[in-house]
């Protein structure tokens, strides 16, 4: 007996809003605005990406592994449309053009506190060097005298842009320090 392959994107969040259509009537309408969020908000990505709706949803539903409902919200897939936006590949080319190939040597600038930093301060520390474009360095006793503790993953999101890697996920960053707006 041939193995059913999976199903992509369109088909596999159909799918999971049909389950739950027939399985909570109740709830229907519902499940639907989250299923009608969901092929909005990958139009959107798709539009600002230059890539297809199915090509968004298709890398979404493969990293999805638990409820739809759940998965897809503000915080997984953020409003693009007033926001600073770029691509992996944008990103690394706009860091090598400030600073060079050598990522460790990449500045990055607290939007909090202002503080600069680099990759290679928080890898000397035993830090995970990402955490340089993603937390201010006091947070870890890094950095001098400022006592910000600021990062990407708290409540409140403010400064920084969006990268979006090739799955289509949104990362928020902190700035490059020497960016000319």
């Amino acid at each position: 007996m041939k193995k059913e392959e999976p199903k992509k994107g369109y088909e596999s969040l159909t799918a999971s809003y049909r389950y739950w259509a027939e399985r909570e009537p109740g709830r229907k309408d519902e499940w639907k605005r989250k299923y009608e969020w969901t092929l909005e908000r990958a139009q959107q990505y798709a539009d600002h990406l230059g890539v297809t709706r199915d090509e968004v949803l298709a890398a979404w539903e493969q990293e999805r592994d638990y409820w739809y409902v759940s998965y897809y919200q503000e915080s997984n897939q953020p409003d693009l449309t007033r926001r600073n936006v770029v691509t992996l590949e944008q990103w690394e080319a706009e860091g090598e053009r400030l600073y060079g190939k050598n990522h460790l040597e990449w500045r990055f600038r607290c939007p909090t506190c202002g503080h600069i930093q680099t990759p290679q301060e928080f890898k000397a520390a035993g830090i995970e060097p990402h955490a340089a474009y993603q937390s201010c360095a006091s947070r870890y006793g890094l950095g001098g005298k400022s006592t910000c503790k600021w990062t990407v993953g708290g409540l409140l999101i403010t400064g920084g842009r969006y990268v979006i890697d090739a799955r289509y996920r949104p990362r928020l960053i902190f700035e490059f320090a020497d960016k000319k707006d």
